[in-house]
């Protein structure tokens, strides 16, 4: 009997070095290709926990067993690094001498009240302010037509930072419009809107110029699965009876799942060859809507890299829905800057929280730079 226990217990073991295995492989794989391998990803952190276990298990039991997890761990170190980051020692040169970009999905400003807060709109921006940066991108930006939330009055809200480059991906006739917005401190010398087919989701790319310097900052929202509120009541129930209609509620939800990935994936390979054409330095941020162990993530992080990774600590969560505990919103740069201080704000007011880092340019001298524009 105990011999059968120790071999299901092993193939058990087998089975999810497996599957970790395949989350790893799914970062190659588009999911226009082959789109099981999405699904796999989503749960690399429980089969990266899985096999930990089964780690400590033999090793308890003094059984040699615990290598085949211990290898298929090691072997996905770099996936370990975008999910875990500790750094201790992050110091900024000279403030004056940086720029702060934060990037926040600010869900509609809490306009339809998911969370029961009516000055969520004013919370925001007062927030905004107390970070004080000097290049912010907004998701899911909303303006109401002939209200104070027009898109006047949220510009001399958000004041100092008096450059913007609004673009609505969707508009109700007096009513609402819809997109992202990226507002600076510094000038914005020319806008470019990435259109993505079938979806109100977008991107929108601006050429900022600080001293005598030009960057391009991609403001990227990338596809969302836009579950409906049944759905996730349904993803928020820790029973499942799993009666005729949760299972075909279900159903609908992977083939909203897998839509998303299949849009997604065509979003980043176009996204890719936008930052690959650049003649600046790159700041791409946003709300990528997939975590670090996917296509998406790998795609465009291949030439960029990761302000979490370079200066962030803890896990980086970034958003407070369905699936807690994720990294889904990103500060990604090319090799002409080096990264300081990543942060994440803890603040309610989406179901996203705000990402913020400062970014030197390597061959660049900004000191002074604010206080001559104050001038």
């Amino acid at each position: 009997m105990r011999n059968f226990v120790r071999k299901t217990i092993l193939m058990l073991n087998v089975l999810v070095a497996f599957l970790l295995l395949l989350a790893y492989l799914s970062v190659y794989i588009s999911p226009a290709t082959a789109w099981v391998f999405a699904f796999v990803s989503l749960a690399y952190p429980f089969l990266l926990i899985a096999n930990i276990a089964f780690i400590i298990l033999w090793a308890f039991l003094k059984k040699w067993y615990l290598v085949l997890s211990l290898l298929v761990v090691l072997l996905g170190w770099n996936a370990l690094k975008s999910s875990l980051q500790v750094h201790f020692n992050n110091q900024t040169p000279a403030e004056a001498n940086t720029i702060s970009v934060l990037t926040y999905n600010v869900r509609l400003f809490n306009h339809y009240q998911w969370e029961k807060d009516t000055t969520a709109w004013q919370r925001i921006v007062d927030y905004i302010h107390g970070q004080d940066p000097d290049i912010v991108c907004f998701q899911e930006f909303i303006t109401l037509p002939n209200t104070h939330h027009d898109l006047q009055h949220l510009k001399k809200m958000m004041l100092p930072l008096g450059y913007s480059h609004v673009y609505y991906t969707d508009r109700v006739p007096r009513k609402l419009n819809f997109g992202m917005a990226t507002f600076s401190r510094y000038p914005i010398v020319r806008k470019q809107m990435i259109d993505f087919a079938a979806s109100l989701n977008g991107s929108i790319c601006s050429d900022v110029v600080i001293g005598g310097d030009t960057i391009r900052v991609f403001n990227c929202h990338l596809q969302s699965i836009r579950l409906t509120n049944d759905y996730n009541n349904l993803l928020d129930s820790l029973i499942f009876n799993y009666n005729e209609k949760q299972l075909d509620e279900l159903r609908e939800i992977s083939v909203k799942m897998r839509g998303a990935f299949i849009q997604r994936a065509e979003q980043v390979d176009i996204m890719a060859e936008k930052v690959k054409e650049s003649p600046y330095p790159v700041i791409l941020c946003g709300d990528f809507n997939d975590t670090p162990i996917s296509y998406t993530y790998h795609k465009l992080s291949r030439k960029l890299n990761d302000a979490f990774i370079g200066s962030g600590t803890g896990m980086g969560t970034t958003f407070r829905g369905n699936f807690p505990y994720v990294r889904i919103d990103y500060l990604l740069y090319s090799d002409d800057f080096k990264a300081y201080h990543y942060k994440t704000g803890k603040i309610n007011w989406s179901d996203h929280y705000p990402v913020m880092a400062r970014f030197k340019l390597k061959t660049a001298d900004w000191s002074g730079l604010r206080s001559r524009l104050k001038e």
